[in-house]
């Protein structure tokens, strides 16, 4: 669901490409979660990002990654200087005509995650690391049936906090063949996340759905079914990938959970958290010189089960952002972009009302 995979409808392989940027950007919320006053500050940020696709009849892979800083030009708490690394790696090889191998890795430090990306949606105050990486044995038992028997390990680390979360986790996917364009899933899949606090939890996932292949570069996925941890709670997940043409690329998703991560604040963890996520992005390439982007992401999150003196509460998250390529020639390319957050919480979740605007200028060059 949260696969950042930029490459994940790619058919066709392309070469190793490089491509440097350096932007100009002002941030009028830079710590919006600390609850202090707010603090604003224009900033430089320069980046370094690899992307390579390989696809052949055996073995598909693909990897992508960006390495960045970000310079504030004012004094601010977090430091005149923040540093991001991010790499997505992918493999599906086929070992023989019934046994296939498939891994996905990710990889990200810094301040921001995103909304798109997983389990943290808050600005943080400190550098993290969270990593993620899934491993799978696919098994094709007859012409309709196959079966996928994979580990998931996820690890949400800060330098100085307690709201560290280990997750490891074990499933099973049924595959039946419907057509060449339908297929029918059910799963169960175990996850056990430790906390930083010492504490642990189990939970336990049973699902059915269906992969649909609208197109040949489109694609939705549904899902359905219950969750069971501190209690039993409905799950439901569906993605929409479409590459309608050259020119136009959209994706959808909308997901509801229980969710272990950025559950403990002053004085205590829930112990439930269940979260609404609903996000959607759209490329347009206007002309061979022009690319609009657009998307948004809603995240509504209800905490209950609290320990200590927490008391129930929720938290919405709405953020939408737009930009603009110019591609002056192959290799160099001009954008302008605006990003706009609004964050609303009840009284029991601390530091979590704000809204943050961000406008950045920059300049990339492949290579």
């Amino acid at each position: 669901l949260f696969d950042v995979n930029p490459n994940e409808i790619e058919s066709e392989s392309s070469p190793l490409r490089y491509t440097a940027g350096l932007n100009f950007g002002y941030d009028d919320n830079i710590n919006p979660t600390s609850g202090a006053a707010e603090e604003d500050s224009s900033y430089i940020k320069g980046s370094l990002g690899a992307n390579l696709v390989v696809r052949g009849p055996q073995t598909s892979w693909d990897v992508s990654a960006v390495v960045g800083a970000t310079h504030y030009l004012e004094d601010v708490s977090t430091g005149d200087t923040t540093y991001n690394t991010r790499l997505a790696l992918n493999l599906n090889h086929r070992i023989n005509e019934r046994l296939r191998y498939v891994t996905r890795n990710f990889f990200n430090y810094g301040l921001d995650l995103g909304s798109f990306y997983g389990p943290i949606t808050a600005r943080q105050l400190e550098e993290y690391v969270y990593f993620s990486t899934d491993h799978a044995i696919g098994y094709r038992w007859t012409d309709r049936l196959a079966t996928y028997t994979g580990v998931t390990y996820s690890s949400l680390n800060y330098d100085t906090s307690s709201n560290d979360v280990d997750s490891l986790g074990f499933y099973n996917t049924f595959r039946y063949t419907v057509s060449p364009q339908t297929v029918l899933t059910a799963t169960y899949r175990f996850t056990n996340s430790e906390f930083g606090t010492g504490s642990d939890r189990s939970s336990q996932y049973a699902t059915i759905g269906v992969e649909q292949k609208l197109t040949s570069s489109s694609y939705i996925t549904m899902s359905a079914g219950a969750q069971f941890a501190t209690g039993t709670s409905p799950f439901g997940q569906v993605s929409y990938v479409n590459k309608v043409n050259n020119q136009l690329k959209a994706r959808l998703y909308a997901r509801y959970s229980q969710e272990d991560a950025d559950t403990i604040f002053p004085g205590g963890r829930y112990e439930d958290k269940t979260t609404l996520r609903i996000g959607a992005a759209v490329d347009y390439t206007l002309s061979p010189q022009v690319t609009l982007t657009l998307g948004g992401n809603y995240t509504q999150s209800d905490y209950s089960q609290g320990t200590g003196a927490l008391v129930d509460g929720d938290w919405d998250l709405f953020n939408v952002y737009a930009s603009v390529a110019y591609k002056i020639n192959e290799a160099l390319s001009v954008s302008a972009s605006i990003n706009h957050t609004t964050s609303d919480s009840s009284a029991s979740i601390p530091n979590r009302d704000y809204d943050r605007n961000r406008y950045e200028l920059g300049v990339n060059y492949s290579f």
